[in-house]
């Protein structure tokens, strides 16, 4: 028996689930007309914009990580947040060069002022295309598991993190690529295949001339949870001003275009973080010739909701077929939801000492 020796490989796009909604609805996929098509994408946006509502679709958690501003109390999560899922407050370690290690910039500047830990010096390259590059000494390889850079520009930069066993042959460690930056705003990234090395740098590429207050390589980070204040808690408090080295709660306003989290006590470190576990919508639509970003397991959930929702759009469908596609549609769903989830142990610690005081 031949078997096709591939799994996931086949591309659903976006017209082909319009035009399987079509024929569930007993039309032509060729009787469309543009306008028509129009009105079945839109619907599709609406139906997975609908299932943030649902609740937690696993494929769409995010993690960010934010690098804590002196006495800035209010952080802003990217577009199509939903919910924060939990709210870590990060300190890590940073190794610096023993007696045979150094800091060096490949195109002028003061490479020591991006690792004095002051936020007030910066290096600043005279020509594009550098790099920033920290040798940690002789029988001193250092893993890095996080990298910070802080910069003192605002625009356009093309970044890429580098290792070396022997200072001269360099090899990625982590392509931003083309990012926009914001002068005194951290961007922070964790690396997921570290190296335990001696050489790291930070070269620009693209034409970037690299202008830097704080470039940070640290490890042994150590996270702790920071608690959830609702509305009222948050707008209660007497302070909401009260600096101090670590914030320990939190309140997620859930706002638009973007919502934003509010920390107490407001934290007076620029070298610490917070990491942010956050569901988010799923991705847009797209053009029609674009695929969705769903798993495989809810291909037929949605392909059953779209000709639902098509169904009663398009004229001429019967009532029938209708009540029947959204029998249908409900059906998936409820498999589709059935399976979401990460099946994980479930521990119960009852606490009662509020009763036995």
């Amino acid at each position: 028996m031949a078997y096709s020796d591939t799994i996931g490989q086949t591309v659903i796009k976006v017209q082909q689930l319009i035009d399987h909604g079509a024929r569930r609805c007993g039309k032509l996929a060729e009787e469309l007309t543009s306008e028509q098509l129009v009105s079945a994408r839109e619907s599709l946006f609406f139906l997975l914009s609908n299932l943030a509502n649902r609740g937690i679709q696993y494929w769409a958690i995010n993690k960010k990580i934010f690098g804590m501003q002196a006495d800035k109390m209010t952080y802003t999560l990217p577009k199509g947040s939903v919910e924060v899922l939990n709210a870590l407050y990060r300190r890590m370690n940073r190794p610096t060069p023993n007696s045979t290690g150094g800091y060096a910039s490949s195109a002028g500047g003061i490479a020591a002022n991006a690792f004095d830990s002051n936020i007030q010096t910066a290096c600043t390259q005279v020509s594009p295309n550098g790099n920033i590059s920290v040798d940690f000494g002789t029988d001193n390889e250092v893993y890095v598991g996080s990298i910070g850079y802080l910069p003192n520009t605002t625009g356009l930069l093309s970044l890429i993190y580098e290792y070396s066993l022997d200072g001269t042959t360099w090899n990625t460690l982590l392509d931003l690529g083309e990012i926009t930056v914001t002068n005194g705003v951290w961007i922070w990234n964790d690396i997921n295949a570290g190296q335990t090395v001696q050489y790291y740098r930070a070269r620009a590429y693209n034409g970037t001339t690299l202008n830097v207050d704080e470039l940070y390589f640290g490890n042994n980070s150590t996270e702790i949870t920071m608690a959830r204040l609702n509305r009222d808690d948050y707008t209660n408090l007497p302070n909401k001003n009260f600096t101090a080295n670590q914030p320990f709660q939190f309140w997620f306003d859930r706002t638009i275009p973007e919502p934003t989290i509010y920390l107490w006590p407001v934290p007076s470190d620029p070298f610490v973080q917070m990491t942010v576990w956050y569901s988010r919508q799923i991705m847009d639509v797209g053009a029609l010739t674009d695929e969705l970003e769903i798993p495989q397991r809810w291909y037929e959930a949605v392909q059953m909701m779209l000709a639902h929702r098509m169904s009663l759009e398009l004229p001429g469908v019967d009532v029938a077929r209708v009540q029947y596609l959204e029998k249908m549609a409900d059906k998936f769903l409820y498999d589709a939801e059935q399976e979401e989830r990460d099946k994980s142990p479930i521990y119960f610690a009852p606490n009662i000492s509020v009763y036995t005081r």
